[in-house]
């Protein structure tokens, strides 16, 4: 009988030999594992097992035949060519070396963290080092001051029982039982772990495989972890730019440079890989990904070089388009445009990352416009988020609606006719008045539903309960006090509920019985019923305040005097409706509440996005990106003035990027050396030699304000009666118009019919 090969041998290194392996850069730690993750209360009990000599698990490292991605476990460790990897107990080995060497590690923000645990050598209790351990002198606050501070351990316990014997007196046996105890937490450096190694001619591919196996009873790394892994062998770029932007999008950039950063989602590199390979490889399911990575022909199952490196190169193209700042930060202006305001509203990564995929589909293999995929990638993500679609089988439903994208006609009108055609079989009449109603039968706190109706009421423009201020405004994820600017509130207080004899938190938390309100209110209603509260409070509100606060809350007639479950229960259906409503205003079969402000904030217009009464310009004279003559910036601005005459009026922001982005008009002051009188003067002087003095004195107000560090230029148009027309580049007396969120020239007979339907 032949004997079969062994692929491995063991080894029994002192700790303190791995260590000086790690220092010295002959150890490293592979790309095939996580980053550190362990709570400080395994690392004590890690301690606390070697100290007593229990075993404490064994080691797989993998002499690697050639250099490959990794990197050192601590800070400041070197690296080198032909190391020896760490498959497995990288967490165990990052504890000790962290630990005893006194070593910051680096954590899964990619920032450096020490590790502190505390002994006290007279109990021999180990704990993870707090305020209390700190301050009692019968604990080493640290106990990596025993291996590095530098100093021998006869040194280390004598000053420990010097400074002991200041605070408490010490018996002879007592003395010798520190010493012994310290000497033995120190000795632990000579503690033997098991550690097998694996031979150095197993491919990559083999010893993931060993890992998972051997890992099967913990955590088994999955698909993403074996790309990640391929990725580090065959493009290490490929694998530190996934990295490098899910570690940028954690935090804003101090400098103000472009940034992933954002309030809804900072991916991790495997979220953003499997964007990439949706888009690349056109797989949801990753584990037929990995195959295609590896070059694997379906049909002749085997490995082929030239199919693997066929298959990178797709996955480099379509990394570019998911690491590009441009497409990432329009996406999110999308999940903004369908009411959204930050990633607390947001009950699914999934939802959001395969939302991503949809739109880059949509505009590098459909060639969408930017408005267009704008509009159906909000309701898109409105639908999918409230119906949970990426839920439940996410990568398998990914992979349907990829296979029907693939068999779509690649025009932008196939795009949009084939989302908007899956949104209405998902949305249906019946969902509406039968499904959704019962699915906010819920008292969760995290529903999509919840945050659904959330959404709803920003796109409507609703204001909180009794309150003049948007819902949008007080959810603005900027704003950070020590009191949430709104709350929401019970319609029928719980401690009022009790006394009804409900309880439970299904009973008394219902979705259906909250409503948004500023705090101050919230406070001021306290436990009493609704119908000792509420009419009082209803009272200071006008008549189109108190119709469109029962609209927007859901509020039954007569609610207050209702049993309180027929309240919940008629309120479900009023609050689909909202969210039914809320739908509606993406899709343009609705309006959203335009409050009788002639002069809305920055803030309120950012809430809205650009609509029929509102536009963006990033600068009136100023080309930022391109070297565009001034004449073509000057008629941007021109053409939404006059539009907005011959419309219904509305407010055009100068200093505004299309995604909403605030920057200011600095630039355009820099351009002529004006302050801010200057610059008035010289945008008046522009429309009136564009549309006439008279249409500018009486329709056009110029005013500006400061948000943060920049000066924006608001200009509020209201509504002209006879036409309006402008002088531009295009020629004489051009006729505007808004329709939708765009500005439309009309001519000849579209013209005559608009201005004879308007009159």
């Amino acid at each position: 009988m032949s004997q079969t090969t062994q692929r491995f041998s063991s080894e029994t290194p002192p700790i303190h030999n791995l260590i000086y392996e790690i220092d010295q850069g002959t150890l490293g730690l592979p790309d095939l594992q996580r980053p550190f993750v362990w709570k400080r209360s395994r690392i004590r009990d890690l301690f606390d097992s070697l100290y007593k000599g229990f075993p404490a698990g064994y080691f797989l490292f993998w002499n690697t035949p050639k250099k490959i991605d990794s990197h050192s476990i601590g800070a400041t460790t070197a690296e080198r060519e032909n190391q020896k990897m760490i498959v497995d107990g990288q967490q165990r080995l990052t504890s000790l070396y962290a630990v005893m060497k006194g070593k910051p590690i680096i954590n899964e923000a990619n920032e450096e963290q020490l590790i502190r645990i505390a002994f006290n050598p007279l109990t021999e209790e180990f704990t993870v080092a707090n305020a209390s351990s700190e301050q009692n002198p019968a604990f080493i606050s640290n106990i990596s001051d025993i291996w590095a501070s530098g100093k021998g351990s006869f040194d280390f316990i004598n000053e420990f029982m010097q400074e002991l014997a200041k605070h408490q007196e010490l018996e002879p046996d007592q003395k010798s039982r520190i010493a012994s105890n310290i000497q033995q937490l120190e000795n632990v450096k000579n503690y033997q772990f098991s550690v097998l190694v694996l031979s150095a001619d197993l491919d990559v591919d083999t010893v993931a495989e060993i890992f998972q196996r051997i890992n099967a009873g913990g955590i088994a790394l999955n698909s993403a972890d074996f790309i990640l892994t391929l990725m580090s062998v065959y493009w290490v770029e490929g694998r530190h730019q996934l990295e490098d932007f899910a570690r940028k999008a954690k935090v804003p950039s101090i400098k103000q440079d472009a940034s992933p950063y954002n309030a809804f989602h900072a991916p991790s590199p495997d979220q953003l890989l499997r964007v990439a390979v949706g888009l690349g490889l056109k797989r949801g399911v990753l584990q037929n990904a990995y195959q295609d990575l590896r070059g694997r022909d379906p049909k002749e199952r085997v490995v082929k070089d030239e199919l693997r490196v066929a298959r990178f190169d797709d996955l480099k193209e379509a990394q570019s388009k998911v690491l590009n700042l441009t497409d990432w930060h329009e996406y999110i202006t999308c999940i903004k445009a369908a009411g959204f305001r930050s990633g607390s509203m947001l009950t699914s990564a999934n939802n959001f990352l395969y939302g991503y995929l949809t739109y880059l589909i949509g505009k590098h293999e459909f060639g969408v416009d930017r408005r267009s995929l704008r509009g159906v990638m909000s309701r898109w993500f409105f639908m999918s988020a409230l119906t949970g679609r990426y839920t439940g089988s996410p990568e398998t439903v990914l992979e349907a609606d990829l296979r029907r994208l693939e068999q779509t006609e690649k025009t932008a009108e196939g795009f949009v006719g084939l989302l908007d055609t899956l949104i209405g079989n998902q949305l249906t009449d019946d969902y509406w008045s039968v499904s959704l109603p019962e699915q906010l039968d819920s008292s969760s706190a995290y529903s999509p539903y919840l945050f659904g109706y959330h959404a709803a009421l920003n796109l409507l423009g609703a204001t909180a309960l009794f309150s003049k201020v948007r819902i949008s405004d007080l959810l603005d994820p900027a704003v950070s006090g020590t009191k949430s600017p709104i709350e929401r509130h019970h319609l029928f207080p719980k401690a009022y509920l009790r006394k009804l004899n409900y309880h439970g938190t299904y009973r008394l938390n219902q979705i259906a019985n909250y409503a948004f309100v500023e705090w101050a209110d919230n406070i001021a209603i306290s436990d009493d019923a609704p119908s000792e509260y509420f009419p009082a409070m209803f009272a200071e509100m006008t008549d189109q305040e108190r119709s469109n606060a029962s609209r927007w809350h859901g509020l039954p007639d007569g609610w207050t005097d209702m049993e309180y479950w027929d309240f919940v229960t008629a309120r479900r259906r009023l609050i689909a409706g909202v969210i039914r409503d809320g739908f509606k205003v993406m899709t343009g079969d609705i309006q959203p509440y335009v409050s009788d402000r002639s002069q809305p904030s920055v803030a309120e217009l950012l809430a809205d996005m650009e609509t029929l009464r509102i536009e963006f310009k990033s600068t009136a004279r100023v080309p930022l990106t391109s070297d565009v003559p001034e004449k073509v910036i000057n008629e941007g601005v021109i053409k939404s003035v006059a539009a907005f005459m011959n419309t219904q009026g509305g407010t055009l922001g100068i200093g505004i990027s299309d995604d909403g982005d605030i920057l200011g008009i600095q630039s355009d002051l820099d351009f002529k050396k004006q302050d801010l009188d200057g610059y008035q003067n010289w945008l008046s002087t522009l429309f009136i030699n564009s549309m006439g003095e008279a249409n500018v004195a009486k329709h056009v107000h110029i005013r500006f304000e400061t948000v943060g560090d920049n000066v924006v230029c608001l200009v509020d148009v209201t509504k002209a009666g006879p036409p309006v027309y402008a002088d531009t580049i295009k020629g004489k007396e051009i006729f505007y118009v808004r329709v939708g969120n765009t500005t439309r020239v009309l001519s000849g007979s579209e013209m005559v019919s608009y201005i004879g339907t308007k009159a």
